[in-house]
């Protein structure tokens, strides 16, 4: 070996070591090698969620939650399924992304909006209404609403949809649609849930809201109907008071026991078990813009009691379904008070002693009623006459004291004749001989309007019943397609002040009739003694045009019940006229004058009123002088 290959070899050498030893200086740690791979993955995997971002942008069924690492392949890769459960009242589709309903249909009932045709019924549909319970899992809060289940059980009438977690870990929701019922049982139960969410785990939050479609024809009579229920625990139904913002929203401390979203006739309820009622709810609603297709958007949310211990579970009940009275009270049978669901508060029938009388009276003669007839319109004819038949001796009595004043009224108008003048004096003496007159017959001016004052509740109870009857939607007679909607015999495309866009049938007939009884019966006995009794005559006028354009809008059933009303109180009248003899109630009243009477109370006051009056009058002169 030369020196020149010697060199060479050793240059070699050389050069192998410093590389060596340069590589060995320059060589990351295991955990810098670790971090450095990691950066590597987190790179390639912010790329791979981009690609999942863009993706998913072009697919809006599937949804990405940064805050569920652990099951965010399912997530991925699910989309959304509809279940439908039904039976032969109500059909209701629930959809896999947030477990929850998504629409809801009537299967016995129509849409009656339309004013030429009849559609299904739903009380909502995809995107009316939401439902979301809020998970505090240990990475962060989740709502179901954004969330796939997986549907791993179902039949016709129930389903369980599944939300997995890791380790096996699950969340449960299971409808169950009860046979021949409007109501819908749900239960939410869970396995190793303790993994999930953290140990301090003590309710979930639960957010629902709907947007309260218009069902019948009149937007704004249905709209007047319409308003969030609630019922506390305690037993007490309340409701979200109207005001006039459009807006409305309130606090409750106490628990609940069912949330109702209530249109005119039907409602969807939430109803919660005792042992998991609603706490520390905050319901909302607000009206939308007159004529649209939305009445109200309903809001709701509470908090419920649930923990991640193994074997909890929450049950609830949904109620989709028509406020029939006699229905919604049966739910109530052989149950103790305490557990009653009282579902018939829904169907408002007036205050404690409006409701009395409908529930007490009205409801139960219309109930066997219905057992004999079956056309709605004969049954308020029969029910009229049988409420005008109870009262008939009030009303007899009015008329009889009405013919006491009739047969006075040429003695009242010599008085008047007597004393014309209108100065304060004159009509004070004028005022007190008529008085005497009237005490020294037996006759009062006020003994004919009590009969009739104590008649007022049961006209007013059925401004209460009918229009929320729902008996009577969809009921037809005569012209009338729908008796708890309005009657139009005249219609047109523009909406009047006042009027609306129609005239209906039988409130232009009982505000006409009404004008014409009313004008007859003051001509009879109006003693004509003032100017003030003269405006006093146009009142029945006035009142009827009032009550026409107000009732215009409402239950024709309800008006006919009024036009009937009004011409059974004419055959009374004229009856009262035909067997009432007015010369012999004349001489009944002149033999009364000799005779020594007590003062009735109301006279007596009345007197001693004019005298004080009369007392001051002098007072008054006295001063002058």
């Amino acid at each position: 070996m030369n020196k020149n290959n010697l060199i060479g070899i050793l240059l070699i050498a050389l050069i192998l070591i410093g590389f060596t030893f340069l590589n060995r200086l320059n060589k990351p740690s295991a955990e810098e090698a670790l971090s450095a791979g990691d950066n590597v993955e987190t790179t390639l995997a912010s790329a791979e969620e981009k690609k999942d971002v863009a993706t998913l942008s072009q697919h809006p069924d599937s949804v990405v939650e940064k805050s569920l690492d652990d099951f965010e392949s399912f997530q991925l890769g699910a989309k959304e399924k509809r279940v439908k459960l039904a039976n032969d009242k109500v059909e209701i589709e629930l959809s896999s992304l947030g477990a929850m309903p998504s629409s809801v249909r009537l299967l016995k009932y129509n849409r009656l909006q339309k004013k030429d045709k009849a559609e299904p019924l739903y009380l909502f549909k995809q995107g009316d209404a939401k439902q979301s319970f809020i998970l505090r899992a240990n990475r962060g809060n989740l709502e179901t609403k954004d969330l796939y289940f997986d549907v791993v059980m179902q039949s016709s009438d129930s389903v369980t949809m599944r939300l997995p977690f890791e380790e096996g870990a699950y969340l449960d929701f299971t409808y169950a649609l009860l046979p021949n019922d409007y109501r819908t049982k749900l239960t939410i139960s869970g396995h190793g849930l303790e993994k999930v969410f953290p140990n301090n785990m003590r309710s979930l939050d639960l957010e629902m809201d709907q947007n309260l479609s218009q069902l019948e024809k009149s937007w704004t009579n249905e709209n007047s109907f319409s308003s969030l229920y609630y019922k506390y625990v305690s037993g007490d139904t309340e409701r979200l008071r109207e005001t006039k913002k459009s807006q409305i929203k309130q606090s409750l401390k106490q628990p609940l026991h069912w949330i109702a979203f209530k249109n005119k006739f039907f409602a969807s309820v939430l109803v919660a078990d005792l042992n998991n009622t609603f706490e520390r709810a905050t319901i909302e609603h607000t009206t939308y813009p007159k004529e649209n297709k939305y009445l109200k958007k309903m809001r709701a949310s509470a908090s419920v009691p649930f923990d991640n211990r193994e074997g909890t579970e929450v049950h609830f009940s949904y109620f989709y379904g028509p406020l029939a009275f006699n229905m919604l009270k049966e739910y109530d049978a052989g149950v103790d008070k305490a557990d009653r669901l009282e579902l018939q508060s829904l169907v408002y029938v007036g205050g404690k002693f409006l409701r009395w009388i409908n529930l007490t009276l009205i409801m139960p003669v219309v109930d066997w009623l219905k057992t004999w007839v079956s056309n709605w319109g004969i049954i308020i004819l029969l029910l009229t006459i049988i409420i005008k038949v109870v009262l008939s001796p009030l009303t007899f009595k009015s008329y009889y004291s009405q013919a006491k004043m009739r047969v006075l009224k040429p003695q009242v108008e010599a008085i008047n004749k007597k004393y014309e003048g209108n100065d304060q004096a004159t009509q004070l003496k004028r005022t007190q001989e008529t008085m005497a007159l009237y005490r020294s017959a037996g006759a009062s001016p006020m003994s004919g309007c009590l009969p009739m004052l104590i008649q007022m509740p049961f006209l007013i109870a059925m401004f209460r019943f009918f229009p929320t009857s729902i008996d009577l939607r969809g009921s037809s007679f005569l012209w009338a397609q729908d008796l708890s909607s309005y009657d139009p015999i005249l219609s047109w495309n523009a909406n009047l002040p006042l009027i609306g866009d129609h005239i209906s049938g039988f409130c232009l007939l009982w505000a006409i009739v009404n004008i014409v009884y009313s004008r007859y019966t003051m001509s009879m006995s109006s003693t004509g003694q003032t100017g003030q009794m003269k405006m006093m005559s146009w009142m029945p006028i006035m009142m009827s045009v009032m009550f026409f354009f107000f009732f215009n809008n409402n239950s024709s059933g309800l008006c006919y019940y009024y036009f009937i009303s009004i011409l059974i109180t004419i055959v009374q009248f004229v009856l009262s006229r035909l067997f009432l003899n007015e010369e012999k109630l004349l001489a009944r009243l002149e033999a009364n004058k000799k005779k020594p009477r007590k003062k009735s109370g109301f006279l007596a006051r009345l007197e001693e009123a004019q005298r004080q009056q009369q007392k001051y009058l002098r007072e008054q002169q006295g001063k002058k002088r």
